[in-house]
C-alpha cells in the first residue's frame, strides 16, 4: 500500500503538473488568436501588455523571425527563443496573397507554472509526507482488520477446543473455515486410530501361529532334517515374519522414553541372523566407530537392521557387503544389483524397506538410498 500510496502522488503530481503548463498555453494561443481576429476585422484596439502585431516576416523581431518559417500555415504557436523571450505568435495568412500577419504575446512576465512549482516544492513535499503516513496508518489498520481473524483461527485450531466461542466482530467465512478444518483433523484422527488398530489386531493375531513355528523350528534344529537348505529358508522366513510382525506392533504402540542399545552388536548379530541368504561369493565386514549407543530399543534395531541386511544379502550376487557404524550413523553398503536395475519380477521396495522407511521416519531418523557405480546400494540411516 506505501508502494501504490508513492506512485499515486508521483502520477498526480506528474499529472498536474502537465495540466497546470497545458493550461497556461492554451489561455495564451486563444488571447494571440482573438487579438488576430480583431485585427483582421478591422476592430484595432490598444494591445495588451507584452503583445505586438507584424505584417509580413520581415516585420518580425530578429528572434521571432529565426523561429519562425515564412511558409507557416494558419495557426497559433510557442517560441522559444534564444535569450529574447518565451512568446505565443499567432499566424494569419492574407487571403489576397499578401504578407501574413503575425500577432507576437511575449509571455515571460504572465507564466506562472515554473515558479510555482518551485516556491511551493516543500509544501509538495509535506503533502506526499502526510499522504504516505495516512497510508500507513489505513495499511496497519487493514492488516490488523484482515490478519485478526486468521490469528484468532490460528489459535483456535492450536487450543484443540472445538467448543470454543467466536468472537462477535469474526469473519463468518472463517468461522465455517475452522469448522471444516477441525472436522477434517478429527477425521483423520479416526483414520489413524483405526490404522493403528488394525496393526495392533493383526500383529497379536500373527504372534500366536508365529510362536507356534518359531517352537517347531526350535525343535527341527535339535535334529535337523535331510533337507537342509529347505529347513534353511523355513527358518528365514520365520525368523523375517518375527521381525516384520514386530516392527508393525511397535509402529501401533507409543514409543518409550529412554530406550537405547548398541548397534555394533545389533549389527553383527542380524548378519549371524541372515547369513544362510548370502551367496558364498560374497564377503561380509562389519565395522564399528567403537561403542555406539542408538535412542532405539534392540527389537526395533532389529527390524531397521535386519531388513537393510536382509536385501543386501538377497541382491548381492558377488563382491562384497559392508557395513559402518558410526556415532550418528549407520551405513550398509553392497555390489548388487543396485537400484533401478533389479529384475522386473523383484522390482520394488516390498514390506521390508517400506517398513524401514516408515519406523525410521516415526523416529525422527532419516534413511537414504544411494546408488553406486558401476553397481550396488549405499543406504544410510541418520539420527541426531
Amino acid at each position: 500500500m506505501l508502494l501504490s500510496a508513492v506512485l499515486a502522488l508521483a502520477l498526480m503530481g506528474g499529472f498536474f503538473t502537465l495540466f497546470s503548463y497545458d493550461l497556461e498555453d492554451t489561455l495564451f494561443n486563444r488571447l494571440v488568436a482573438a487579438e488576430a481576429e480583431r485585427q483582421l476585422e478591422g476592430h484595432a484596439a490598444e494591445l495588451p501588455t507584452g503583445m505586438s502585431t507584424h505584417r509580413g516576416h520581415a516585420a518580425l523581431p530578429p528572434a521571432l523571425a529565426r523561429k519562425l518559417s515564412p511558409s507557416l500555415s494558419r495557426g497559433e504557436y510557442e517560441v522559444a527563443t534564444d535569450g529574447a523571450g518565451h512568446f505565443h505568435v499567432a499566424v494569419r495568412p492574407d487571403a489576397r496573397g499578401g504578407e501574413p500577419l503575425y500577432v507576437a504575446f511575449r509571455v515571460d512576465a504572465f507564466t506562472s507554472t515554473t515558479g510555482q512549482l518551485g516556491r511551493n516544492a516543500w509544501l509538495m513535499l509535506v503533502s506526499a509526507a502526510l499522504a504516505l503516513l495516512a497510508a500507513t496508518g489505513i495499511a496497519v489498520v487493514v492488516a490488523r482488520r484482515v490478519s485478526r481473524p486468521l490469528e484468532q483461527l490460528a489459535a483456535a485450531l492450536g487450543e484443540d477446543a472445538p467448543g470454543a466461542e467466536e468472537d462477535e466482530g469474526s469473519v463468518q467465512e472463517l468461522g465455517t473455515l475452522r469448522a471444516a478444518l477441525r472436522e477434517r483433523d478429527a477425521r483423520i484422527q479416526r483414520l489413524l486410530e483405526r490404522e493403528r488398530q488394525f496393526n495392533r489386531d493383526v500383529s497379536h493375531e500373527l504372534r500366536t501361529p508365529l510362536a507356534v513355528a518359531q517352537g517347531a523350528v526350535e525343535l527341527l534344529e535339535r535334529a535337523p532334517p535331510r533337507d537342509a537348505a529347505a529347513f534353511a529358508r523355513l527358518r528365514n522366513a520365520v525368523l523375517q515374519m518375527g521381525l516384520l510382525t514386530e516392527g508393525i506392533l511397535w509402529l501401533a504402540r507409543t514409543p518409550r522414553a529412554g530406550e537405547r542399545c548398541e548397534l555394533g552388536a545389533v549389527s553383527h548379530e542380524v548378519v549371524a541372523l541372515y547369513d544362510g541368504l548370502r551367496q558364498p561369493s560374497v564377503s561380509v565386514v562389519v565395522e564399528a566407530e567403537g561403542p555406539v549407543e542408538a535412542p532405539v530399543s534392540a527389537a526395533v534395531a532389529r527390524v531397521l537392521l535386519g531388513n537393510l541386511v536382509k536385501n543386501a544379502f538377497g541382491y548381492t550376487r558377488t563382491g562384497s557387503v559392508q557395513v559402518h557404524v558410526a556415532p550418528g550413523l549407520w551405513r550398509i553398503s553392497d555390489t548388487g544389483e543396485g537400484l533401478g536395475n533389479v529384475a522386473p519380477e523383484h522390482a520394488g521396495f516390498g514390506v521390508g524397506l517400506s517398513l524401514v522407511q516408515r519406523l525410521a521416519q516415526r523416529l525422527g531418523w532419516s534413511v537414504t538410498f544411494t546408488p553406486l557405480q558401476p553397481q550396488g546400494t549405499r543406504v544410510e540411516l541418520r539420527w541426531a
